[in-house]
């Protein structure tokens, strides 16, 4: 039963709703080239990973550009923020990396929640600091966190370079990796981080949007995970994997809720987190106004207190 449910919240969050301006008509390929090779629902897959005994785990989020998103898109923040206050529930010590740029606001998200989540700030392309890092963490989460392309180079899902003010993690991921530590990446483009999973199926299949072509490699990340969620935006899928998670254990409260979704879209707008679809101090994400969010977060609920 836990199976057929995380399939159908799977599918519910790939259902796509982005404006005009931004890529669309790929997000249902994505999950499927990701939902081929995984032998059960990526809700489910991330979740079976955190739903062990407690462990240490790491949440890279944050995405801010100089003068367009000073202090970051909202996607990537309010479900950094949801997933550690889930992970907290059951156990686990969590710790959220980002850009400094992006700190105050994830800050301001952690305290208002009244939770215990140190936020470690990431030096510009600091390797070093990335390989101290990695043996901190059992788990790392990436989630909507770009990661490099096959030369190495972080690119908007439009195309455009990030490498000048963007930490790239790429070495945080590989270090532990190496180490044998698990992983776990929510994206919705293709540019993120555990979209190397299906690199090779993006190029094939989305051509004309991998521009591989670029002398500076194009849009898709190399970045492998062990587990790859998809979903409209990767808040709406950190929000499914809390509710796979609140099924495998059983207790609905670590579901995310609609008027707490809504919430944080307004609060979003005061901290200066801004919607990435278009750069607005808006309260919407990705293009998606934030009731339309919160109905994706009703239906998950939904589904979890059905099964």
């Amino acid at each position: 039963m836990v199976d057929i449910a995380c399939d159908t919240i799977d599918k519910l969050q790939c259902i796509e709703m982005r404006r005009k301006g931004l890529p669309r008509g790929f997000k249902w390929k994505l999950y499927e080239m990701a939902r081929e090779i995984s032998d059960k629902p990526l809700v489910l897959a991330a979740a079976e990973i955190l739903d062990r005994s407690p462990q240490r785990i790491g949440i890279v989020t944050g995405a801010a550009v100089p003068e367009h998103m000073p202090v970051g898109e909202n996607d990537g923040p309010f479900g950094a923020s949801v997933l550690a206050k889930a992970l907290l529930r059951i156990g686990h010590r969590v710790s959220i990396m980002t850009d400094p740029a992006c700190a105050g606001p994830i800050e301001f998200l952690l305290k208002r929640s009244a939770l215990d989540v140190p936020v470690i700030p990431l030096n510009l392309h600091d390797r070093a600091q990335q390989a101290a890092l990695a043996p901190a963490f059992d788990v790392l989460v990436a989630i909507e966190r770009l990661g490099g392309n096959s030369k190495g180079k972080l690119h908007g899902v439009n195309g455009v370079n990030r490498d000048a003010f963007r930490c790239n993690v790429d070495h945080l991921f590989a270090t532990h990796a190496a180490r044998g530590g698990a992983s776990i990446a929510i994206g919705d483009g293709g540019n993120e981080i555990g979209f190397g999973r299906i690199h090779a199926q993006m190029k094939l299949r989305l051509p004309e949007m991998a521009q591989d072509d670029k002398a500076d490699g194009g849009v898709f990340s190399i970045v492998p995970t062990d587990v790859l969620v998809i979903a409209s935006t990767s808040n709406v899928g950190a929000y499914g994997v809390c509710a796979a998670l609140a099924m495998l254990r059983g207790d609905v409260a670590l579901c995310h809720t609609a008027d707490e979704e809504i919430a944080l879209h307004h609060v979003g707008v005061g901290l200066g987190l801004v919607d990435g679809g278009g750069g607005g101090a808006i309260p919407w994400c990705d293009g998606i106004p934030a009731e339309a969010n919160a109905a994706y977060v009703t239906m998950m609920r939904n589904i979890v207190e059905r099964t």
